[in-house]
């Protein structure tokens, strides 16, 4: 009898379609959680600017004056890999680490406020976000949307 080293064809065939099944098992798992730590992120810098607004707006009894296409304001361009951010005179609003994943903007009168997180197409870079309904911040601090279309 011969002394064997290695494995046989059949057993390393095994092995792959085991640990492709794993994989297919794990990978949309693992994008469906990427997806929500996006959004958890949005909804922090949302609240960062949703604080900040109100700041503002308890020391001037208004909210700041709106500037941009429509009296929207943008903060920054999610549909390409740019990292500018755009300041509002008067406030300070710390922009997200690396690349935007969203384009964030608010829309103000004097006593109302509305601040979005665009997801979709074609205002987000990151693909992976293209079939999110935009994050949705009013007045009252309550969130609207930000859930997945399939």
């Amino acid at each position: 009898m011969r002394n064997k080293k290695g494995f046989t064809l059949i057993e390393i065939m095994i092995v792959v379609v085991i640990l492709g099944v794993l994989a297919g098992l794990a990978i949309p798992r693992f994008n469906k959680a990427s997806r929500k730590a996006k959004v958890s992120e949005a909804r922090l810098v949302i609240k960062n600017i949703y604080q900040t607004l109100q700041t503002y707006y308890t020391s001037n009894g208004h909210y700041p004056l709106n500037f941009g296409r429509f009296g929207w304001c943008i903060f920054n361009n999610a549909s390409t890999k740019n990292t500018n951010w755009n300041s509002i005179p008067g406030i300070k609003i710390n922009r997200p680490s690396g690349y935007p994943r969203f384009t964030y903007v608010y829309y103000a009168r004097s006593t109302y406020v509305y601040i979005a997180a665009w997801g979709y197409a074609p205002d987000s870079w990151d693909m992976s976000m293209i079939k999110m309904n935009d994050l949705i911040m009013r007045k009252e601090g309550k969130f609207y949307g930000g859930d997945f279309r399939d």
